[in-house]
This record gives C-alpha cells, sequence and structure tokens, in this order.
C-alpha cells in the first residue's frame, strides 16, 4: 500500500494524501469537509477522481478507495459532498481490468454493496447476460453502458464464494429472491467459462463447510453439475483434500454423500486413488460396500500396479496413463512432491488477481 509521493513530505499534495487515507478508514466526515476547504484552492490539488493511492499495483482515487475498504458513510460523502464521479471510479477499475462488484464481494463490503448494488442494476440491463470477456461499466449519469473487454471468467459471486464471504452470498440471494431475472455476474448457479464451476463446485474445492450447508440448505445451490472435466462435487472434493492434507474436508465430503446425496459409483476408482485420509477412506469404502462394490483403496492401487508394463517407470506415470485425461487425478499426482504453501495455485494472496481463469483445483489464498 502506498500514497501518492512527492519530493517533500511536507508538501500539500502528500499532506492531502496522507490525510485523505486516515479520513476515508476512519469513515471521518469532520476530516474530509476540512481536507476538502483546505486544499480545494491549492494550486496543485490532488483532483478527487484521480488516483492518490496504489494497493497491491491496483491504483485507486479516493472514492474508489472508500469502495476498496468498505466505508460506507465516507463512500457516500465523497460523491453526494465532494462531487466525486461513479462513473470516473468504475472506468478507473475497469482500465485496470477490476470491476467495483468483483472487488465488493472480493472483500467482502456488504455496507457499501447495499448501496452500490441497487444504484448499478438500475442503469444496466441484467436481463442481458454479459459475453465471456465482458465487463460492463455504467454511466450512473446518462444511464448507458459503456463495454470493456476483460480477460475474466471468474464473476463476483464466485469471488465472495471463492473467499468464504457468506454474508456477501446471503445479501445476493435475498436480493434476487423471486426475481425472475438474476444477472450471471450474481446467479449462484451459473457455471464459469472456464473451468465449468458455479458457487456449490468452488466451496467443495475450498472445503469451506459452512459455506457448503449454507449453499445447500438455504440457497439450493446446484451441487449436481459437472465441471468442464466432467467431474462431480465428490470426486472435486477429494482431488482437493489431496492438496491439502491438514485441512478437514471430511465433514464436506461427507455432507456431498449423506446429505446432498450425490452419486458415489460415479468415478469411484478415481476418488478412491485420490483420497489419502483414513477416515474418508474407510467411509468412502463402506458406502461402495453398501451399494455393492467391493474395491477397496489398496485393490484399487493394485490394479494399477498390476497393469504396469515391462518398461521401468512410476507408478504415478501409468496412473495417469490409464486415467487418460483426468484433470483432478492428473493434477494431484503432477504435484505429489510439492510442499509449497499451496499446491493448488501459486497465485498468492497478496497478488490476487480476480481476472484470472481458474480450473477446478486451483485456490486463491492456500486455504
Amino acid at each position: 500500500m502506498g500514497c501518492c509521493t512527492s519530493t517533500k513530505n511536507t508538501s500539500p499534495s502528500f499532506m492531502y494524501c496522507k490525510k485523505l487515507q486516515e479520513a476515508i478508514e476512519r469513515n471521518n466526515i469532520k476530516a474530509l469537509n476540512e481536507i476538502h476547504k483546505t486544499f480545494s484552492h491549492e494550486e496543485n490539488k490532488t483532483v478527487i477522481d484521480e488516483p492518490f493511492i496504489t494497493i497491491h499495483e491496483l491504483n485507486m482515487s479516493p472514492l474508489a478507495y472508500a469502495l476498496w475498504v468498505g466505508r460506507l458513510n465516507a463512500f457516500l460523502h465523497l460523491h453526494k459532498k465532494m462531487g466525486a464521479s461513479l462513473v470516473s471510479m468504475e472506468n478507473l477499475f475497469v482500465q485496470q481490468g477490476k470491476t467495483p462488484l468483483e472487488i465488493l464481494c472480493l472483500n467482502g463490503n456488504l455496507e457499501v454493496l447495499q448501496y452500490y448494488l441497487p444504484v448499478f442494476l438500475s442503469c444496466s440491463h441484467p436481463e442481458v447476460a454479459p459475453p465471456l470477456d465482458d465487463s460492463v461499466s455504467v454511466d450512473f449519469q446518462k444511464s448507458t453502458l459503456v463495454e470493456t473487454k476483460l480477460n475474466h471468467t471468474y464473476t463476483p459471486i464466485h469471488l465472495a464464494c471463492e473467499h468464504g464471504n457468506i454474508h456477501i452470498i446471503d445479501f445476493v440471494f435475498k436480493y434476487f429472491k423471486g426475481k425472475p431475472i438474476i444477472p450471471q455476474i450474481l446467479d449462484l448457479d451459473f457455471q464459469d467459462e472456464s473451468s465449468g464451476e458455479n458457487c456449490a463446485l468452488i466451496a467443495c474445492r475450498k472445503g469451506n463447510y459452512p459455506m457448503v450447508k449454507f449453499l445447500n440448505e438455504v440457497c439450493g445451490a446446484n451441487f449436481r453439475v459437472l465441471n468442464k472435466r466432467y467431474e462431480n462435487a465428490v470426486l472435486i472434493t477429494a482431488a482437493a483434500s489431496k492438496r491439502r492434507p491438514t485441512h478437514n474436508y471430511y465433514d464436506v465430503f461427507v455432507y456431498l454423500i449423506d446429505v446432498v446425496k450425490l452419486d458415489i459409483t460415479y468415478m469411484h476408482e478415481e476418488v478412491m486413488l485420490l483420497l489419502e485420509d483414513r477416515t474418508m477412506i474407510r467411509f468412502f469404502e463402506s458406502k461402495l460396500q453398501k451399494k455393492g462394490i467391493t474395491s477397496l483403496k489398496n485393490t484399487v492401487e493394485k490394479k494399477y500396479e498390476i497393469s504396469r508394463p515391462s518398461i521401468p517407470v512410476s507408478k504415478e506415470e501409468l496412473i495417469i496413463e490409464e486415467q487418460g485425461d483426468n484433470f483432478q487425478l492428473r493434477k494431484a499426482i503432477d504435484d505429489l512432491d510439492d510442499n509449497t504453501q499451496s499446491v493448488l495455485s501459486s497465485i498468492q494472496p497478496e497478488d490476487f488477481r480476480p481476472i484470472t481463469p481458474f480450473l477446478s483445483t486451483m485456490t486463491l489464498d492456500g486455504k
């Protein structure tokens, strides 16, 4: 994080930036008024809609920063009293590959979202789903749409789910409940164009048990979809549990089978090969036996060992050959010896880019 710089820290522009940042963070309306009065006539003043601070390489204007940190009072005051433009803020984000809705859902800023969403929808056409690589820039003053190409597929609601922001999911779900049309970017069941994940599959991959329960029991989210690799929620959960052995995936795994009642026979050998947690293995074996499938994990593993050709190859290479293009299995085997913070992704939290396309075994924060 950094403020705008100056050759002298006592210069008006530097003091403007520092005081403005502090006033926004504290939701201090009195301080905002004093700053505006003090610097409004300075020759070198910072224009209210110009970037004044950079966070994670993202340049922000005062209004954009208030949105980023989720300070509703400061956001409203900057816009309504100090003349900050919503259009300029939107364009500033879009030029950097972001949208206000993405940031609000990602950061979990509910108060600002509650104000911003109705305004956004009143100036756009939610019944028209935006193309894959298009983002909609809204001119709040003229009620027109400006389409800007963005290289992303994850929607704002996907980002909220990815980061465990149940309060955002809850607000969006209730806001559109009973309404005939839900914009794709806020539809819980919309499947990501790159990975095929919807919010339900994302929650399973993250191993977020409260989110899984909430999506199923409150929102009625669709857990029966397959991703782009034709993998169901059970397989995705099994793969994620292999990648993150210290995280508890057991509760999600059991819930999907006992409560959601997903088909456990679907690609069950792939699931068995991926499972490493003993409690999950025993549970899955017992469930398969009730379906008349008596194969145990060691039996499945031995099956692939027997299939090994005479040419010396590793067991991992053999499994990849036998499984063909199975995405979860191949990814799990590729990273068997990876001891990094997160084998699911090389993306670090501080470098997060919501414009990056994701596949089913990727995660943003290593959790």
